[in-house]
């Protein structure tokens, strides 16, 4: 009987061990999680967004900023015309200068035969004069001189002929402009840089509803095998043939060779006239952040906040994006747009979370 009571005693006291054991686990679990709690919020990053009727604003102290490379710059007003964008290709002049070679040899054989007509008309009025003067030289002798007159003047009026036609046919391939380089007429500076090789011809198709260019109207192109700066090339006169795409109507311009090469396809950018001019600012590459598929910029408010507001990437110009909907003179970021838009959108995460 007396081993039983122990027994009990022994089973209570062991249960009773067992229940203080997981109670104290229990509450100590809950003291911990307090704890990491407290540890976490102690070390959390400082919280450097505020939002505003639905505005996130991110606030950087200056250190911070200079610490991170975030820098920024003052866009400027501009004045900015519609372009038409289409494309163009550099093409080979050597049969304009084939051309030129056939005309030279023409009008040095024609100088030379002209020359020889003074001499054989010379020689036929003498033979004429002496058969005249009791036939001191027989009507052989004249009629042989008169017809070597005869041919050579032929020969000329050939020779001409030849020039003739092959000027006409330069201007039918070429445009007037070109076929001065082959006469050796007086041509433009652009025309004339062609033949020196300072300048590449450049067949440039515009589409129908283009400005028609006019004499001393200009071009921007660039290679599209190059990301190198656009050139300046300046109008000649309409083409002959059309362009590879088939499209549009086609124009040759003179432009500078040192970046582009015979066989090059080129972009072309053309001032459109019939658009006026839009005053607005210009937004760099390197300020563009893009979020759910649209672009963003972020401009510097006062006392180091910056806002992030959405651009317009519909006309691109050489230096970035032309924007009407940001002001002149605003401050935008133009490095550490994309820790600005991380910054900001850690805070909108943990709102979620905290919600």
């Amino acid at each position: 009987m007396m081993n039983k009571k122990i027994t009990l005693i022994i089973g209570l006291q062991a249960l009773i061990i067992v229940t203080l054991f997981w109670v104290l686990v229990f509450y100590s679990k809950d003291e911990y999680e307090a704890y990491q709690s407290e540890q976490e919020e102690e070390i959390e990053s400082p919280n450097r967004v505020t939002e505003k009727e639905g505005i996130s604003t991110v606030a950087l102290s200056p250190e911070t900023q200079a610490n991170s490379g975030i820098t920024y710059s003052k866009v400027q007003k501009i004045a900015y015309q519609g372009v038409v964008k289409t494309y163009g290709s550099v093409i080979s002049i050597d049969k304009l200068v084939e051309a030129k070679s056939q005309y030279i040899a023409l009008s040095t054989e024609l100088q030379i035969t002209k020359s020889s007509s003074q001499q054989l008309t010379s020689q036929f009025q003498r033979l004429k004069t002496l058969n005249e003067d009791d036939k001191n030289i027989s009507d052989s002798a004249v009629q042989e001189a008169q017809s070597q007159l005869h041919a050579n003047q032929a020969k000329i009026q050939a020779l001409v002929q030849q020039q003739q036609n092959l000027k006409s046919t330069v201007q039918l391939q070429w445009g007037e402009p070109l076929t001065q380089l082959v006469v050796g007429g007086q041509g433009s500076p652009q025309v004339n840089q062609l033949l020196t090789r300072q300048n590449v011809l450049v067949q440039v198709s515009l589409p129908i509803t283009a400005n028609t260019p006019a004499a001393g109207d200009s071009i921007q192109i660039i290679s599209l095998n190059e990301r190198a700066a656009s050139v300046k090339a300046l109008y000649i006169s309409p083409a002959s043939t059309a362009d590879i795409s088939g499209i549009g109507k086609t124009y040759y311009y003179s432009a500078p060779a040192e970046s582009l090469r015979v066989g090059m396809r080129v972009h072309v950018v053309q001032a459109n006239r019939t658009q006026l001019q839009n005053e607005g600012v210009v937004i760099p590459s390197s300020a563009v952040v893009w979020h759910a598929g649209k672009p963003w910029v972020y401009v510097k408010q006062k006392n180091n906040q910056f806002i992030r507001q959405p651009i317009s990437t519909d006309t691109e110009i050489e230096e970035g994006w032309f924007n009407q909907n940001i002001a002149a003179g605003s401050q935008v970021v133009t490095s550490g747009a994309q820790l600005l838009l991380s910054e900001e959108f850690k805070y909108l995460i943990k709102n979620e979370n905290e919600d």
